[in-house]
């Protein structure tokens, strides 16, 4: 991707961060960087090709940061950075955040979106299967797991970069909070399943 390409795809935090998701435009893109309305446009067509490459993009982030994770060694510790590197993508990229799962954006159907969000996907499911083939949720279906965790984490967060999280835990940082919050739910994980 060449650098004026890039440059717009950062240019659109700033539109995000004063205009809000809906007031991103191919012109306000441009005006960011100074170039011209057609500048967007140029590179990405239209709105709905910028966003697939904004969102496809932070997809690609989180998914690195699930790979870095994968090299460790000590299963729990694994699925804990899991949840700090998504953590802390929330809390260095706000804006891509918060549209990183509003597809009604984007061209949906774009293979490079799809890839991206598969790759964070199975990054993440081939961290739990490890951890159960070494034992632990070993009873418990991998889809559910992924689904509980990748929930809990997504949801933990948004609260608490959209605030009724934080307010409450007034003095405490998010990452460690998660991290110990998230550790109860590995716990819970672990059990073994019961009937109703």
């Amino acid at each position: 991707m060449t650098s004026t390409a890039e440059q717009l795809l950062d240019a659109v935090d700033d539109v995000i961060i004063e205009h809000g998701p809906s007031g991103v435009t191919l012109r306000r893109v441009g005006s960011q960087l100074g170039l011209s309305h057609t500048a967007a446009a140029h590179y990405y067509k239209d709105k709905p090709g910028l966003m697939t490459a904004y969102i496809a993009r932070a997809w690609e982030r989180v998914a690195d940061g699930i790979d870095k994770a994968s090299t460790i060694d000590d299963d729990r510790d694994a699925i804990l950075a899991v949840g700090e590197a998504y953590a802390t993508f929330a809390l260095d990229n706000p804006s891509a955040f918060a549209v990183m799962s509003r597809l009604d954006q984007t061209n949906v159907d774009a293979p490079e979106l799809w890839a991206a969000r598969e790759r964070g996907f199975f990054g993440l499911s081939g961290i739990i299967v490890r951890a159960q083939e070494n034992g632990w949720a070993s009873d418990r279906d991998t889809l559910d797991i992924v689904a509980t965790g990748w929930s809990f984490v997504h949801g933990f967060v948004d609260l608490w970069v959209g605030g009724p999280l934080w307010a409450p835990y007034d003095g405490n940082e998010l990452v460690p909070t998660l991290r110990r919050v998230l550790n109860d739910l590995l716990d819970g994980l672990a059990e073994p399943v019961r009937g109703f």
